[in-house]
């Protein structure tokens, strides 16, 4: 395979010029099973490159935030750096529409990218009329339910597919583990919340329903447009009541799987990039840590999520950015990357024997179900403003419980932050 690999960097696109002998790179992957994952990259890079020198920039924080703040500073002072790391989707269409990023066309068509790669992965990607991005992460799925497999085990209870199915679960958990918390989710790590709360909207309005949502077309002023918002606050406001959901602003989101590991808590919902994070440390999956969508059974659905990482207009060393881009498109390595990260590879094309029922489960789903693989709502489609302000919004409402003020602060967000207009992009062909 490193044949391939290396053709596939002396392609005509950068056959006839030079590297440069330096890379400058910001990314955000930091945390276990993030950091393991991207020195694949950079192994494979060094490998082929030893002379670039790679002038590397670590910005924690998983919802890009951080990053983005610097990033931004940096663009705006017309210094920008040669590849930096951000979601793809409505992240991306912010630096496509202030005039930012340098279109990679030439690395999609020579790669053979759009024959190998899932059209929703394409589109997230793709703005008036051309590729801003390569995915780093492959494909993560944003609604699985993760828990600890001994506890499960012993109180001989399977993993909950439903809200009602969950408020079971968590209620036999209290009652024979009180010290143990049914479900958590970080506050601290804000952005968390959607992982937990995007996955129960669509439980209560479906598909067509969930993207209305999170592009903005749900008439706050219709009741029965709003029925189904509202019936996941409920559900949210009764596991807070009982005392099945315990939030924490102590915990960034990894330390709250760690509690998951230790059997301190029982389960969350996070996306499978937490695989990355129970394998750092150790555990096995399916033995130690066992995991399932959620939703799932007749209501499964696949909350899809990417990062992408992209060139700026003015890139210093463009020619040693396009070949850390052609590198992330070969089958061999993406799925390496896979391995390490949680993720399973986005080229169809990419081996497909996974170590765990977890990615064997997701992508088979992904390829048997494409209709009911949809952008996970609150990072892929909105925009990153109105994420930061919605997820702070219901972790306010964790504590308030008021439904009817929490349904009008979000009406007024969707106002504040256009979302109607700004993530009209997916409905276009």
């Amino acid at each position: 395979m490193l044949l391939f690999i290396f053709s596939l960097l002396a392609l005509p696109i950068l056959a006839a010029q030079q590297i440069e002998n330096e890379l400058i790179i910001y990314h955000y992957y930091t945390a276990g099973g993030e950091r393991e994952a991207i020195d694949v990259y950079f192994k494979y890079f060094r490998e082929k490159y030893p002379f670039v020198k790679i002038r590397e920039n670590e910005i924690p924080g998983g919802a890009a935030e951080n990053i983005r703040a610097v990033v931004m500073s940096r663009l705006e002072a017309g210094n920008p750096p040669d590849i930096f790391l951000d979601l793809a989707g409505a992240n991306l269409k912010r630096y496509v529409d202030a005039g930012y990023l340098a279109p990679v066309d030439e690395i999609w068509k020579e790669t053979n990218m759009e024959e190998h790669v899932p059209p929703l992965l394409r589109k997230m990607c793709y703005f008036y009329g051309h590729y801003y991005g390569v995915q780093a992460n492959n494909v993560h799925r944003e609604n699985i339910l993760f828990y600890n497999k001994h506890l499960f085990d012993d109180l001989g209870l399977t993993p909950p597919r439903n809200p009602d199915e969950l408020v079971k679960v968590a209620s036999a958990i209290k009652s024979a583990k009180p010290t143990v918390a049914p479900l958590v989710v970080s506050t601290k790590d804000y952005w968390h919340v959607a992982f937990f709360f995007d996955p129960i909207i669509y439980y209560y309005g479906g598909k067509d329903y969930y993207l209305r949502f999170f592009t903005g077309r749900v008439n706050f002023s219709n009741p029965n447009d709003v029925k189904p918002f509202k019936e996941a606050l409920n559900f949210v406001k009764t596991l807070v009541e009982e005392g099945y959901l315990v939030p924490s602003t102590a915990w960034t989101w990894d330390m709250s799987c760690s509690q998951i590991a230790r059997g301190r808590a029982a389960m969350g919902i996070y996306g499978d990039w937490a695989l990355g994070y129970f394998i750092s440390i150790g555990l096995k999956i399916d033995e130690d840590i066992g995991g399932a969508p959620f939703p799932g059974g007749d209501d499964e659905v696949y909350l899809i999520g990417v990062d992408a990482f992209v060139m700026p207009k003015g890139a210093p060393h463009p020619n040693a950015a396009k070949a850390w881009l052609l590198l992330m498109t070969d089958p061999q390595i993406e799925y390496e990357f896979a391995l390490k990260k949680g993720s399973i590879a986005g080229r169809d094309d990419a081996p497909k024997d996974y170590p765990d029922s977890v990615r064997r489960e997701n992508i088979e789903f992904l390829l048997s179900h494409p209709e009911l693989v949809i952008p996970h709502g609150t990072f892929m489609l909105a925009p990153p403003a109105f994420l930061e302000d919605f997820c702070k919004t219901i972790i306010d409402f964790f504590y308030t419980k008021d439904v009817e003020a929490t349904i009008r602060s979000v009406a007024a967000l969707m106002e504040k932050h256009n979302v109607a207009e700004f993530s009209s992009w997916i409905w276009e062909d």
